[in-house]
């Protein structure tokens, strides 16, 4: 079991989480914890710095453009995803004050 914690948390059918974390289990999530914002020492949390997302789309890769906003992209993915998350993803060079893909944006695969 991996506890795996963001800056943010956007799944297929699950809201927008700051500071939240998945655990994964068995090869799928177990569970989407919603900390209220705030994270606290949990043993084996592992923390990435960026915006935890479905795997799925790293087929999208590169199909983003910079400026452009994030969360309206991935909903799109996902309306072709199953809900049941086959992997898990990092978002990272987003600005994520601004919710935007910057040039340089990378989705780096975590399981």
């Amino acid at each position: 079991m991996r506890k795996i914690a963001a800056n943010y948390v956007f799944l297929p059918g699950k809201p927008l989480l700051k500071q939240g974390y998945v655990v994964w289990d068995g090869g799928a999530v177990r569970e989407v914890v919603d900390t209220g914002g705030e994270l606290w020492e949990i043993h084996g949390l592992e923390f990435y710095g960026g915006m935890l997302v479905s795997a799925g789309v790293l087929e999208k890769r590169g199909m983003w453009k910079a400026g452009e906003a994030l969360l309206p992209f991935l909903t799109a993915c996902y309306r072709d995803e199953d809900k049941d998350v086959a992997g898990l993803a990092i978002v990272e060079g987003a600005d994520l004050k601004q919710m935007v893909f910057c040039e340089g944006t990378e989705v780096v695969r975590l399981v």
